[in-house]
């Protein structure tokens, strides 16, 4: 269904968004510091969002048909971007996932009036779509940043396997989760469809970061790479420097 707007959307969106934004203030403020670095629930701020929605749209089609993806929608930073910088008769169609429940019914509730399908469940447990017109042609991700030892054993055997078989490519077992967000995502997009990531930088410089760059620069086409310095953190929880890394499937 591809979504209208009208000056009281427009309004609408505005006082969604403050809305969802003291939402996720409430659920941060809910889990410890020390349960958001397991479960690795960094929100992104929609000044980000924004900024990196901005330039995936220079790099689409002005006439292209949005079939938006994201994998680990949170209360939706991301849709929202979405909403403020495409027009509604340019989004086809909208998905996010997320895996915490409480959260899930938070984000169907906020954007029910605004044709967002949210589905709670575990990115990396569902099936790819079998057909390209079910496929994102822009897929905006800010995956979970989950340290490894916090993956148990069988976890990572459950996540390496799938890594293989949507990418064929095989990580390193001091890999983070994102990075099998990274590799799991790869048949959920079109050809030729885009996307962009927003992760921790360390991937350049780590060594179970060797297989994402070669993923990078030899699965996929690199568009760009957006470091930011060290100490332009992007997340006042998170003490981790940031990339958003553009690339087409």
């Amino acid at each position: 269904m591809i979504l209208q707007t009208s000056d009281s959307k427009q309004i609408d969106l505005i006082s969604i968004e403050h809305r969802r934004v003291i939402e996720q203030a409430r659920l941060d403020a809910a889990k410890s510091a020390a349960e958001r670095n397991q479960l690795g629930q960094f929100a992104t701020p929609n000044a980000l969002a924004i900024a990196m929605l901005n330039y995936s749209k220079s790099l689409l089609s002005p006439t292209e048909e949005v079939r938006f993806l994201d994998p680990a929608i949170g209360t939706g930073s991301f849709y929202s971007a979405l909403l403020q910088t495409f027009s509604g008769d340019q989004i086809e169609y909208a998905i996010g996932y997320e895996i915490d429940p409480d959260v899930a019914a938070i984000t169907q509730k906020l954007w029910k009036s605004f044709s967002l399908e949210v589905e709670c469940a575990d990115f990396t447990k569902i099936s790819t779509p079998k057909h390209e017109q079910f496929k994102a042609n822009l897929l905006i991700f800010n995956p979970p940043y989950v340290r490894h030892h916090h993956l148990s054993a069988t976890e990572k055997q459950l996540l390496r396997e799938l890594a293989i078989a949507r990418s064929g490519i095989q990580l390193s077992g001091l890999a983070r989760l994102y990075c099998y967000f990274l590799l799991a995502a790869n048949k959920w997009m079109t050809e030729g469809g885009l996307a962009c990531w927003l992760i921790p930088s360390e991937f350049m410089d780590v060594n179970y970061g060797k297989q994402i760059k070669s993923y990078l620069l030899n699965s996929v086409r690199l568009l760009r790479v957006h470091r930011f310095e060290p100490e332009d953190l992007q997340f006042g929880d998170a003490l981790v420097s940031s990339s958003v890394v553009w690339f087409r499937n």
